[in-house]
């Protein structure tokens, strides 16, 4: 899977508009944190899963927003 196939399943998936075989691949994407082998502790782990989700957030939201341009007239008007 790509970066930007990737970005574009998360940001779907946390707005909620995932079909469902896209959030059943990051549910099990997800699930990979909570392998019992791993030596860090349920709350280091709830800590990176949460910023890991908070980094996603904060990408779908900046992606999200275009500056809208005004109009060359609407410049140019200003200045009477």
């Amino acid at each position: 899977m790509t970066t930007e196939s990737l970005r574009k399943k998360t940001g779907r998936y946390l707005s909620g508009q995932s079909v469902p075989a896209e959030k059943r691949q990051i549910q099990n994407w997800l699930s990979c944190t909570n392998d019992k082998k791993t030596e860090i502790s349920e709350k280091e782990r709830e800590l990176i899963e949460n910023e890991i989700v908070a980094q996603i957030n904060a990408y779908v939201v900046s992606s999200q927003f275009v500056p809208r341009q005004e109009p060359w007239w609407k410049k140019i008007t200003a200045f009477f």
